[in-house]
Formats: structure tokens, sequence, C-alpha cells
């Protein structure tokens, strides 16, 4: 059972919105550009597990994407799998061509194009995720399920290399198609149950609680400022000609396109560029909206979660869920190569 599904990170549409909103000739774009691929490319990375996972019998497993808890630091989880006898944390990579692991200095060295580049070291990185969860599991009192690591490489094309005394790694590391043989595999180590059925449905109920996707100060890595962020509410369809609002819907001059929630797309992104936090006056003026009655209902509209009252009323988005998600289609639009 997928209990938190697959989605894209906060971190890509951080970068979608700035590419949105920013001068096309702005100093920043090639940069940001690079970072959405490097983002998009771990998200299809993930995909390609994805479609392993579906093969899993569904009562006997419990699959969490992109989980994100706090020990004394917070911590992310590519792909988390439950089941009463054991627990797999799995780092997933979606990288090109060839890795080179060094045992002596620990340091893996991606090759592409005859150039190489040195990356984090995935083997160590799942090996830091598993002491910040087994910390976390006995914050929460569910101690004793067996925990498992793991680093998934997403596609065989990627070769990996090391020297003959550093053969250890190859049972950490696994391409996506052999997930389905490792959880074979642990499921025969671990013969016996651990966490009863009512047990490891209390720990999903409290994964699920304390799952949280902050939104970070995307401003301050680039070293923007407010004033680069273009406002107003931009046409979904021609991208970046400006609406006008009248008869209760979004007008485009351009492609004549009318539209009762072509605002969410705007909100989403003075979340995710601007403030975690929205008043109604921040409201009218990003939106560009004159009139304080039709900025008021329009933001009531959207049931943000609220705080405070009458004019000092601040509204942000539930668990930072986004008011319009992207789907595989609205990526494409982006035409970043990165598969």
């Amino acid at each position: 059972m997928v209990v938190l599904e697959l989605m894209l990170p906060i971190a890509a549409y951080q970068c979608m919105a700035l590419l949105r909103r920013l001068p096309k000739n702005h100093p920043s774009r090639p940069i940001i550009e690079r970072d959405l691929k490097s983002w998009l490319k771990g998200y299809y990375g993930e995909k390609e597990c994805s479609y392993y996972l579906s093969l899993l019998p569904e009562e006997q497993y419990y699959i969490f994407h992109g989980l994100r808890l706090t020990d004394k630091k917070e911590f992310q989880i590519d792909l988390l799998i439950l089941c009463q006898r054991f627990a797999l944390i799995a780092e997933v990579k979606n990288l090109s061509k060839k890795l080179i692991f060094k045992k002596e200095s620990n340091s893996v060295t991606k090759e592409f194009n005859n150039e190489e580049e040195g990356i984090s070291n995935p083997i160590l990185q799942v090996k830091r995720q598993k002491i910040q969860f087994v910390n976390w599991l006995g914050k929460v009192q569910m101690k004793g399920l067996p925990i498992e690591r793991l680093v998934v490489i997403s596609k065989t094309t990627t070769k990996i290399e090391t020297t003959p005394n550093n053969l250890q790694i190859f049972n950490e590391l696994i391409y996506a198609e052999s997930l389905l043989d490792k959880l074979e595999e642990l499921e025969m180590k671990y013969g016996k149950p651990t966490f009863n059925k009512r047990k490891i449905g209390q720990l999903v109920d409290l994964l699920l609680a304390h799952h949280h996707t902050p939104i970070p100060d995307i401003l301050q890595k680039y070293k923007l400022a407010k004033d680069d962020i273009r406002s107003g509410v931009l046409c979904p369809k021609c991208q970046t000609v400006e609406m006008s609002y009248y008869s209760g819907k979004w007008h485009c001059l351009k492609c004549q396109l009318a539209s009762k929630t072509a605002y969410f797309q705007a909100v989403d992104d003075y979340f995710l560029l601007i403030n975690p936090t929205i008043t109604r006056k921040q409201f009218g003026e990003f939106l560009h909206i004159e009139h304080t009655l039709i900025a008021g209902n329009l933001l009531r509209a959207l049931n943000l979660t609220s705080t405070g009252s009458k004019r000092g009323t601040s509204y942000s988005l539930p668990k930072n869920q986004l008011l319009c998600p992207l789907d595989e289609l609205g990526i494409n639009l982006y035409n970043v190569p990165v598969r």
C-alpha cells in the first residue's frame, strides 16, 4: 500500500516558479535551470522504482516516498518500505553512464561524456539516514523493528565500478529491477514478524503525523530580492501574460482564456517564493486586486489554514500542500531534458 505518494519535490516547484517570474535575461536563470534538471532527474529515478513497487502485495507492505522527519536535524528518506518483519530505507539515484567507488577515500565519482565529477557517496548517505531513523523510532517508543538500508540505482544503463578490495559495496547497492528480489531475500532473512498488525499500523500513523514538507528560503539560496519576482496572475496557457479579474473570472487578453481558478498558481508561487504566510493585503498586492472585498472573498475561497482575526489574519498552506500540483504534462512544459 502506498501511504505517502511520490510527489515532485518542493524545491523543483520553487525552481519552476522562479523561471515563471524572473526576467528572461536574469543571470540566475541558468543556475536555476540546472538545479531544476537535477531535481527532476531524481524524481524520475524514483518513478522507475515505483513501477516495481506497484507489483508488491498491497496488504503486506507500506510504502513511503520522500518521507521527511526530524531527529536532532531534519532528514529525508527517498523510499521507506515497511512490513511486520523489517523496514527498508533506500536512497534512490538516477545517474548517467558510470559511477566509480573508491574505498580508500570513501569517495564516489560520476563519469559522463569523458568528464568526471565528484558526488556525495550514496552509501554513506543512507547509513546516516538509518542512524537518524533508528533514533527517531526510539523517541516515539517504536524500537525493535529490524532496519535495513540500501542504495537503489534506477537504471541498469548506469555502470558501477570499484576496486577488487571494495566489492562489498554490491551488498549495499542494487539496480531498481532487483528490488523485488531484495525484498524476497529480506523476507527469508526475517522469518517471523517483529511487529503485529496493530503496532505496524501505529507506526504508519506516527510517520504520517510527523512527516512535514518545509518550504526553504529559495530567494536567499539564489541571492534574489523580492523585487526581482514578477507579481500578478500569469495565464496558465500563455505562461508569461498577466491576467485581469472581472465578471467573476480571470481573463487573458492574449489567448482569451477565462478561468475561475487561474489564481491558484499565483498563490502557490507566493508561498513558494515570498513567504509561508499571506495576509489579505499581501494577497491583493501580489495578485493586483484593488478591491479589498474581492481579495478577501477570493482568499477565503481557498480554504487555507488561518491564524489571527480580522485584519491580523494570516493564511498558510495546510501542511504545505500546494493548491495546484503539476501532472506529468505540466512538468513536461518546462522542457528540461533529464532522461
